[in-house]
């Protein structure tokens, strides 16, 4: 049975009883974008915005915002954190057990009804280090399997409230 296609965002992957992730709650940039529940956040001059593809992060929403809503936002920011997202289309890279552990870019999209689109770009698996996200594993849902609409395990990399600016990933 073929993968389902339902972006849903980054949505913290809560195995092993380790308890609810960790919020922070911070600053929202004085002109953000319309961020979603599972949107990558990055940090900008004045404070938290909707992240872009490639871009170094601070987590990943844990509310909605308007844009330019002002005030705060919650955000999983926590660098040890485990996100759980899908890959994007297609048979790609993320699509099969040999590029687990590799670095990937995200393909971010408009948040429709509070909630992100945003998925694991399965073409760009590779070992750069300033890549937002590190490929863990295939996650252990029902139904899900390597191909096309997989959802993967992953964790920040590029993490700005982490230290450095992220690690090789393992060759392939």
């Amino acid at each position: 049975m073929a993968n389902v296609n339902n972006p849903n965002g980054f949505l913290p992957y809560l195995a092993g009883g380790g308890g609810p992730p960790r919020i922070t709650y911070l600053p929202l940039a004085t002109a953000n974008t319309a961020i979603g529940v599972g949107d990558p956040v990055t940090l900008v001059a004045t404070g938290v915005d909707r992240a872009a593809a490639s871009a170094a992060l601070c987590g990943i929403a844990a509310e909605p915002k308007a844009a330019s809503a002002g005030g705060k936002i919650a955000v999983w920011a926590d660098p040890s954190q485990e996100f759980v997202a899908q890959t994007d289309d297609g048979t790609g890279a993320c699509t099969t057990a040999v590029f687990m552990r590799t670095n990937a870019n995200f393909v971010a999209g408009n948040a429709a009804n509070g909630h992100s689109i945003a998925e694991i770009d399965e073409d760009t698996a590779t070992t750069t280090a300033t890549l937002p996200f590190k490929v863990l594993r295939l996650s252990d849902e029902a139904g899900n399997a390597f191909g096309e609409f997989n959802r993967l395990v992953v964790k920040i990399n590029n993490h700005q409230l982490g230290e450095g600016t992220g690690t090789l990933a393992i060759a392939t």
